[in-house]
């Protein structure tokens, strides 16, 4: 087990300092779609800059890494809301069960809206009429114990876009593992997103062209796979304090390699500070964010708030509601 820890932290700091540093990568922005797949879920993991798919241990890890699920004990049920730019809204839940001796199980929704939007055209740059989007994941997942120290999830979901008349949908598949190492506190953790098909638009489109309108036809086009590893550990576990620090290495399929920072306070186990920072982005970089856990008897009430800085875009704001039972 110790060779293992060795090669996995080692393939870990080869992947954070060769590629990341290299600011002249080629981005391949614009090559895939269902980009709300890449919109973090619960405010702990977003507050931390994306650094979480170590430290994971609420039902976001559905999200984050589902071979960190085995760390959400009972029962456990988050909502999730996230005002975007754009007036856009996001909002997600998702409910977990650990099975006794034989794994844990989650199920999550998604909606994204973007409002109404008008429609515009070349005699009517304006716009007088108005239309949605909307795009929706539905999902599974399961993750058990392999060994004392090895973990391994599997979620499978359903993506669903919409614009108008016209939709396109399709199964992804996301597959995640949580190591311990045995040295101190130190995890570390892999999960990748959104493997699958294609998706192939279809549905009524109509293409404008100086006055006429023609039926246009649609390509299929990727969805954004993307690759994480990450390193974390408690470095501070005495008495009330605990603070957790994580470094994470994300590969997007349709982008250059990115650094994710974080780190989260926790005092007494009830109430939480979080912070992180996201290297090589385009707009986003500082995430910030607090909670608050409320015991009730042998439940607890979470509550958390996150913030994300995106440079020339507007601020984001998150929340999210938690209940253990």
């Amino acid at each position: 087990m110790k060779r293992t820890s060795m090669i996995l932290a080692t393939a870990l700091v080869a992947f954070l300092l060769f590629p990341t540093v290299a600011e002249a990568s080629f981005a391949k922005t614009g090559t895939s779609g269902a980009q709300f797949l890449k919109i973090g879920v619960g405010c702990r993991g977003v507050a931390m800059g994306g650094a979480f798919v170590a430290t994971a241990d609420d039902p976001s890890a559905a999200y984050w890494n589902p071979g960190a699920l085995v760390r959400v004990p009972g029962t456990q049920f988050q909502f999730s809301g996230t005002q975007l730019y754009a007036d856009m809204m996001y909002g997600n839940a998702i409910i977990t069960h650990e099975l006794a001796g034989i794994g844990t199980l989650a199920l999550q929704f998604g909606l994204l809206s973007s409002g109404d939007m008008f429609l515009t055209t070349v005699e009517d740059p304006n716009g007088t009429e108005t239309f949605t989007c909307s795009d929706m994941v539905v999902g599974v997942s399961f993750a058990r114990m392999l060994t004392d120290r090895f973990s391994t999830g599997l979620t499978a979901k359903y993506v669903r876009e919409t614009w108008d008349d016209v939709s396109a949908g399709g199964i992804a598949i996301d597959l995640g593992t949580l190591y311990d190492t045995g040295f101190k506190t130190l995890r570390i953790g892999m999960s990748i997103q959104n493997f699958g098909p294609e998706l192939t638009p279809g549905g009524e489109g109509v293409e404008w062209n100086s006055g006429s309108d023609s039926t246009t036809s649609f390509e299929s086009y990727a969805m954004p796979m993307n690759f994480r590893i990450g390193l974390a550990m408690d470095v501070v576990d005495q008495g009330p304090h605990q603070v957790t620090v994580e470094v994470d290495g994300v590969h997007p399929a349709d982008n250059v390699e990115q650094v994710n920072i974080g780190a989260e306070y926790w005092f007494n186990n009830m109430i939480a500070l979080r912070g992180g920072y996201r290297v090589n982005t385009d707009e986003e970089g500082l995430a910030a964010g607090a909670g608050f856990r409320v015991p009730l008897g042998d439940k607890a009430l979470t509550l958390d708030y996150a913030y994300q800085d995106f440079n020339r875009l507007e601020m984001v704001h998150r929340a999210s509601l938690g209940f253990s039972f």
